[in-house]
């Protein structure tokens, strides 16, 4: 029989996979033998195969190993494993041949990470029953299917003039709109017991984090979206880009918050919300300010007559100075009644996008020599000034390159997504367990 699994996108990343395993390989695992968990056309994927995955994806996940866990997750491996299984059967078809030293270079790095030689690395797996052959294998899959698609699908797209021109009007009619720094774990749904499974699965993940699990260690082991390869990054999106029901859930959502599993086209999403901001559109190019302070500690901010008290005092001290070194001179002066601060002084010249975003919207509006209001950093509080200020004309040419590439990037992505589907569809999948 044919069985249809519309996954979003195989793509995985290792680092987080590979953390330190503690755990052996479960009694349950080792007793499973030469058992099949699924066939892929002429592939077998061993009940062991399965069990050892799901031991390296809870222990990498840092979740307890516990009879619930490994039923929760276990659907979300197998279809991982039949994945692979596809995707090396099409890529060895199309002729792609992996070296086995892009391999092993991928291996030797995953060890690195985790602050240990390859060897090390590959005696610790098979301490927990885990032969390094299974990563080996995961990493060809994934290898594999980047240069398929660049050798089989990028060439057939084309970003026209017309279109980085649309892209551009776009960005910057969002100017000043909220934009949303977001992250994401996204699980498939294909029929209404996968619905579910899914829905279960989101919610234990939710509890792990809860329990201080990692969201981009879990994102990592578990969504199937494309930017599961960056953790569940998704960057800034903008309000209008969100899908309705996603919208609804980020606008009650608090930096640092993560959602309850929401129900959206194809599956189940965990939003974390990391930030907001104004989207600053394509913007005039780079402004860099060379920028100096006063700085005051504030032992306890809790306390918030001192706080008033000191904030009071530093507005005094600073209003009147109208140049850096004056800002900078007020804090050598006989009746400075603060002790000085070792964040006191020239802060050099700094790039304002890499600066928080509160600190862009006051100093960006002022003039060289405008002390700013007391704003709470590094522990205290500080009187800032703009010394000097340049700008970077935007280089319009250059941008344009950058823009045509992320879509070229995007289009590329929904094309391999389209492909693997196919394949699936077409590919014969026996499940046994």
């Amino acid at each position: 029989m044919k069985i249809r699994h519309p996954f979003t996108s195989f793509l995985f990343g290792f680092a987080a996979l590979c953390t330190v395993l503690t755990s052996p390989l479960s009694a349950y695992a080792q007793n499973q033998g030469l058992g099949i968990a699924a066939v892929v056309n002429t592939n077998v994927i061993s009940a062991l195969d399965l069990e050892t995955r799901i031991l390296l994806i809870l222990n990498s996940s840092n979740m307890k190993l516990t009879r619930e866990n490994r039923t929760r997750v276990k659907p979300q491996v197998l279809r991982t494993l039949i994945d692979e299984n596809i995707i090396l059967q099409e890529t060895g078809r199309a002729g792609v041949k992996i070296p086995q030293q892009d391999i092993n270079s991928r291996l030797n790095d995953i060890a690195k990470n985790n602050n240990m030689s390859i060897i090390d690395f590959t005696s610790m797996l098979l301490k927990n029953g885990i032969p390094i052959a299974t990563l080996a294998s995961r990493i060809e899959a994934e290898l594999s299917w980047q240069v398929y698609t660049f050798r089989n699908l990028a060439k057939t797209i084309t970003i026209s003039e017309d279109e980085i021109t649309d892209e551009i009007n776009r960005i910057q009619a969002s100017a000043g709109k909220p934009e949303y720094l977001l992250a994401e774990i996204f699980i498939p749904v294909d029929t209404s017991t996968e619905d579910q499974q899914a829905q279960m699965l989101g919610q234990r993940l939710l509890q792990e984090m809860q329990q201080g699990a990692s969201f981009k260690t879990l994102a990592t082991n578990f969504s199937r979206a494309p930017s599961a390869a960056q953790g569940g990054d998704m960057g800034w999106v903008q309000f209008n880009h969100l899908a309705t029901e996603l919208q609804n859930v980020v606008n009650k959502l608090k930096p640092g918050q993560v959602s309850l599993p929401v129900r959206s086209i194809g599956g189940y999403y965990l939003i974390l919300l990391r930030n907001v901001r104004n989207s600053p559109g394509l913007g005039t190019g780079n402004a860099f300010l060379k920028i100096s302070q006063l700085h005051v500690s504030v032992p306890n901010f809790n306390d918030t007559a001192m706080v008033n008290t000191t904030a009071q005092k530093l507005n005094e001290l600073t209003r009147y100075a109208t140049s850096c070194s004056q800002l900078e001179a007020i804090g050598g002066l006989a009746n400075y009644p603060f002790k000085t601060s070792p964040l006191s002084g020239s802060m050099g010249e700094i790039n304002i996008a890499n600066l928080p975003h509160n600190m862009q919207t006051v100093l960006g509006p002022l003039a060289i020599g405008q002390p700013s209001q007391p704003l709470t950093t590094g522990g205290g509080l500080a009187v800032m000034m703009v010394c000097d200020r340049k700008s970077e004309a935007l280089d319009l040419q250059a941008t344009r390159a950058k823009i045509g590439k992320k879509l070229k990037i995007s289009r590329l992505e929904v094309a391999a997504k389209r492909r693997l589907h196919d394949l699936r569809r077409e590919a014969f999948v026996d499940i046994r367990q």
